[in-house]
């Protein structure tokens, strides 16, 4: 099994040293790094240089084209995809953000997880107060199957991809499945690389995009308010999901995934003290 890591990255010069560190000390090595520089004026590209004494990453650059807002992390990670991937027959692609550190044995263990009907894998956050679902893989450590990845290919690149991904994934016969034991920590908050208060803002565009019910929205943005920036950032959420109108997104794959949507709140109010064990106990 051969896999394909490409990190976009804009404006990430003080994560390169942490992130050469956390690849250089995976158990599983049988893997190709390419980083976009995705137009950084920060000296990201020159701090590989200096940093990166093993050669792991093979570093491009492309001109940033349209911030977070405009999907540009997205594009750039198809960008490097698209450049590295007829150069080898790769079994694996995965998109690794800058701002995440993964336990030695996280490859090993999400490599292994990715077979067969899993077309997606990935761990869980044990970063204090990050939490996240342990039915879905964050985006910042999708891993895919070459089969899920090409699954998902045609997908507008925009901001929500990485949720109906799995969405599309499903509808082609492809799972997702999370490891528990498989950890990553977040160096900042999910989403807070242009701060917490426009994290939130795009948390609720991505809701609107990838066909949340307003209902189920509620409970979703009731849930950041124990996290910073708090108030004010279930605020930014509301008022992303008010302005986002309906997205690039395809109409059947928003339903499926609000199908998802339903199920699990179904589950929860069966059961609730089990869907909290299966969704968040780590």
């Amino acid at each position: 099994m051969t896999l394909l890591i490409v990190s976009p990255m804009h404006n990430e010069a003080n994560n390169v040293a942490g992130m050469v560190s956390s690849l250089r000390e995976q158990r599983f090595r049988d893997f190709d790094w390419v980083v976009v520089d995705d137009g950084s004026t920060d000296g990201t590209a020159e701090e590989f240089a200096k940093v990166d004494t093993e050669n792991l990453a093979t570093v491009l650059s492309k001109t940033n084209d349209g911030g977070l807002i405009g999907g540009s992390d997205f594009s750039s990670w198809r960008f490097g995809v698209a450049h590295a991937l007829p150069q080898k027959p790769y079994t694996h692609v995965m998109k690794l953000d800058a701002d995440v550190r993964l336990a030695p044995d996280y490859l090993e263990r999400t490599m292994e997880l990715a077979r067969d009907d899993v077309g997606i894998a990935g761990g869980v956050i044990v970063t204090k107060g990050m939490t996240e679902q342990k039915f879905h893989v964050p985006g910042s450590v999708k891993l895919y199957t070459i089969g899920a990845f090409r699954a998902t290919e045609s997908m507008p690149t925009a901001l929500g991809w990485d949720v109906l991904d799995e969405v599309a994934a499903s509808l082609a016969g492809f799972e997702t499945r999370v490891d528990a034991e498989a950890h990553f920590e977040m160096v900042r908050a999910v989403g807070a690389s242009e701060g917490e208060v426009h994290g939130r803002y795009r948390n609720g565009r991505v809701c609107r995009w990838t066909g949340y019910s307003f209902p189920y929205f509620l409970l979703h943005c009731g849930r950041y308010l124990a996290r910073r920036p708090y108030v004010v950032g279930s605020l930014a959420m509301l008022w992303g999901y008010f302005r986002a109108g309906d997205g690039p997104f395809a109409r059947e794959v928003k339903r499926a995934h609000g199908r998802m949507q339903r199920g699990k709140l179904t589950r929860a109010f069966r059961n609730p003290l089990g869907f909290w064990h299966d969704a968040y106990k780590i």
